[in-house]
């Protein structure tokens, strides 16, 4: 019987422990597989931090052959997210991550799960206990190395250990959990960074053309 599966992630700690389980079912069951990020913020207010876990989340679901899906909640609870997602999408599993509660976290912090079974029916709910250290964006990414995006006809490729006339310099952090050259280019422009998504040692968009 065909399933689709829902692996909602927010700590990239244990985020590729999700994936990794998410694509097991799905192969198992030879549907569908998705990554769920529900962001409280919208991605042009997004820190240097946050843009590294959106990336890294973005690099999970391509590394085990899983869809990406990044929803803004808008001021909806999470539960509620979730519950638009699995009705859009047809969903049928969710796996979620969650670090054991001690007795008074039960008693006052609502339940992300709880809330779930309230809002849907008919899905199951797959739970992986998770710790509970706190993400530390760092651990995510290699420190940062000079480097360069040099054009290449409509693109710009990333370079590294080379010096190019016509490059453009900054510092390459690449992604801890990729096989490829993925990560990202952070340009310092007077007091601003400017950060750049590499996708495959490529930027991942257009960007502005430099004098």
């Amino acid at each position: 019987m065909k399933e689709n599966i829902l692996i909602c992630v927010s700590n990239p700690n244990h985020a590729e422990r999700l994936a990794q389980r998410g694509k097991k079912l799905k192969e198992a069951f030879q549907g569908e597989g998705y990554i769920l990020s529900v962001e409280n913020r919208k991605q042009e207010e997004f820190n240097f931090n946050e843009l590294q876990t959106k990336y890294l989340f973005e690099s999970l679901a391509e590394k085990y052959g899983l869809k990406m899906l990044t929803k803004y909640a808008g001021g909806k609870k999470t539960a509620r997210v979730i519950a638009d997602v699995v009705q859009e999408f047809k969903i049928t599993q969710i796996i979620l991550g969650q670090a054991v509660q001690t007795k008074l976290e039960r008693m006052v912090k609502p339940s992300l799960i709880n809330e779930l079974f309230q809002l849907l029916d008919g899905v199951d709910i797959l739970v992986a206990e998770v710790s509970r250290k706190v993400h530390d964006p760092s651990d995510d990414t290699d420190k940062g190395l000079p480097a360069q995006i040099v054009k290449k006809g409509s693109d710009y490729h990333l370079i590294i250990g080379e010096s190019h006339k016509n490059g453009i310099n900054g510092i390459f952090f690449k992604e801890l959990s990729s096989d490829f050259s993925n990560g990202f280019f952070v340009i310092q422009r007077e007091n601003n960074h400017e950060v750049l998504r590499i996708h495959h040692g490529v930027v991942d968009s257009n960007i502005l053309e430099y004098e």
